[in-house]
């Protein structure tokens, strides 16, 4: 007979299977069957007038060209900084690496912004300077069009490449390269078919990486797109569901050709890498030192230099100047100064203020719901023998893949129709929240579970402690700085969506993202940057308090854990 104990814990973990199921599991679920015009009579009419209608072919185009560009654009960028951060002795190692994160938290939608300011065909601060120091009447930037949504998007997604080639470069055994230089092999040489082929791996997962979430940026290409009448597949959905009726066949076919090249491109990168040996790490502990570079250290300084210029200096920079300018137009100046713009965003907008408050709710919310969550979910993959615990695993890492106009167009189908009637309401922006970034948190949650010894619980239990003190006073002391990185990882991403959440809102549910799209179809740029100078200042805030006690909560609660 089961115990009360082991009841509470089956009662706990099956309802937290349950939810994932529910939340991912049935939206994804329904995506199949409306593009196969379910409910109703199954048939394959959406794909056939989707996939060869003319109007959709140029978006698709368009999609491949974007996800390509960005994500050669993510290795040209993010391997050198990589490389020159984790494996030289160039100066301000610390201070580059800092400024990519800035960027990568950064919203793209907010880049995307800044540089309509910076590289405005007409008005752009940039083109204004080259002109008037050249001489011309007009500046060589237009930031509107393919090149600029691939420079913008490239930005911000080069920080994939870079976090996980920086990481990998820190594994690289040193003995490698030492072997290669005692058989004349120069430091270049070394660099560029040594080192660089071992983190083939990472490479290819951050190149991979990139071009997925560039594909899934509703932001940028609507910014920069449209006016330019460029049209991807995430702006062609939000077109097809804003016509009436909203047809929802067709945009889920569309859907799924996002989710198709998003498996292409996981094919294509486990086909490369499954023809070579990429093992860097054995038995013994891995040596690295740190490349002389000598003069050379200077020129690389300034590449990194100039790349974080244009990813996080440049863009924060730019809408701070435009949030306290009357005209962002006219020339800076005492005269041209003004804090009304901040009067304007944080409290007499009731479009902004709304969103404020509407992201917040939701940002804190789906934070600690995904960390919850996912904590449950990494227990019955690593704690459990359940079976289908794997396969619930794989299920809570689905949506990372998956971008956020596809989660939307999922979840609309699933949640507009009985038994979960939740769309209008600000419940369906939760579950698509909490969707999309769970896996964020399982990733972070399973990371910290690997850490902690099971015999602790297991010695709990057999002192007479049951399932739940067990997890309540051994479990989760010992994972609360995990738990506050799965909220971390969850909150920054979900206070500044869009892609998704432009689909889902409704009247009185803006968002902070929703607030600052609309304003900038008003031409209220100022108020945009107001807006989006606070957005970017409470995530930064957030993100360093969090970090901080991240780090505070770990060694104390070892070193309380020992004396026990």
């Amino acid at each position: 007979m089961m115990s009360s104990g082991n009841r509470t814990a089956a009662l706990v973990l099956g309802l937290a299977a349950l939810v994932l199921l529910v939340i991912v599991g049935y939206p994804l679920l329904w995506l199949l069957l409306g593009a196969l015009g379910l409910p109703g009579e199954p048939t394959l009419q959406n794909f056939v007038r989707v996939y060869t209608r003319a109007q959709n072919l140029d978006p698709l185009v368009n999609t491949l060209t974007l996800a390509l560009g960005t994500g050669l654009m993510s290795v040209a960028l993010g391997v050198p900084l990589a490389w020159a951060t984790a494996r030289t002795d160039m100066p301000l190692r610390r201070t580059i690496q800092a400024l990519v994160a800035v960027s990568y938290i950064t919203p793209p939608y907010l880049t995307a912004l800044a540089y309509i300011i910076l590289m405005g065909p007409d008005a752009g601060y940039f083109n204004r300077a080259l002109s008037w120091a050249v001489g011309s009447e007009k500046g060589p930037f237009n930031v509107f069009g393919m090149g600029g949504v691939i420079f913008v998007i490239g930005l911000h997604v080069f920080a994939f490449t870079y976090f996980l080639t920086h990481s990998a470069l820190r594994s690289v055994d040193a003995s490698f390269e030492e072997s290669a230089q005692m058989l004349g092999a120069g430091r270049w040489g070394v660099a560029r078919r040594i080192t660089l082929p071992l983190v083939a791996p990472a490479i290819t997962g951050g190149a991979l990486l990139a071009a997925v979430d560039s594909m899934a940026l509703f932001g940028p290409q609507a910014f920069l797109g449209l006016p330019a009448q460029l049209v991807f597949l995430p702006t062609r959905i939000y077109a097809v569901l804003g016509s009436y009726p909203p047809r929802w066949g067709d945009a889920s076919a569309l859907s799924l050709i996002l989710v198709l090249l998003t498996v292409i491109g996981l094919v294509i990168q486990r086909g490369y890498l499954e023809r070579r040996s990429y093992v860097t790490v054995g038995g013994r502990g891995v040596r690295s030192h740190r490349l002389q570079l000598g003069g050379w250290k200077w020129p690389l300084l300034a590449f990194c230099l100039v790349v974080v210029f244009f990813s996080a200096i440049a863009p924060l920079g730019v809408l701070a100047a435009a949030s306290v300018s009357r005209s962002w137009i006219e020339a800076p100046g005492l005269g041209n100064l003004t804090l009304e713009h901040y009067r304007a965003a944080l409290f007499e907008d009731q479009v902004a203020v709304r969103g404020i408050v509407n992201s917040f709710t939701l940002a804190i919310s789906a934070a600690v719901l995904a960390a919850g969550l996912g904590l449950l979910i990494a227990y019955i993959d690593l704690r459990t023998r359940l079976r289908g615990r794997r396969l619930l695993d794989y299920l809570a890492i689905l949506p990372l893949g998956l971008p956020g106009t596809v989660m939307a167009v999922a979840v609309i189908l699933a949640f507009i129709r009985w038994p979960f009637m939740i769309y209008g309401t600000i419940w369906i922006m939760l579950v698509a929240y909490v969707a999309r970034f769970v896996p964020l948190a399982v990733r972070s949650a399973n990371g910290t579970l690997r850490q902690i010894d099971p015999s602790l619980e297991e010695a709990a239990r057999i002192t007479g402690a049951t399932w739940g003190q067990s997890v309540t006073r051994i479990l989760l002391p010992l994972s609360r700085s995990g738990l506050i990185v799965a909220f971390l990882l969850v909150f920054i991403p979900a206070l500044g969506e869009l892609s998704a959440t432009i689909l889902l809102y409704s009247s009185g549910l803006e968002t902070i993202a929703v607030a600052i799209f609309r304003l900038n179809d008003l031409g209220q740029l100022e108020v945009v940057a107001a807006l989006a100078v606070f957005t970017t200042v409470v995530i930064l805030a957030v993100s360093l308090v969090l970090h901080w006690l991240a780090e505070r909560t770990a060694t104390p609660v070892a070193a309380e854990m020992q004396t026990r």
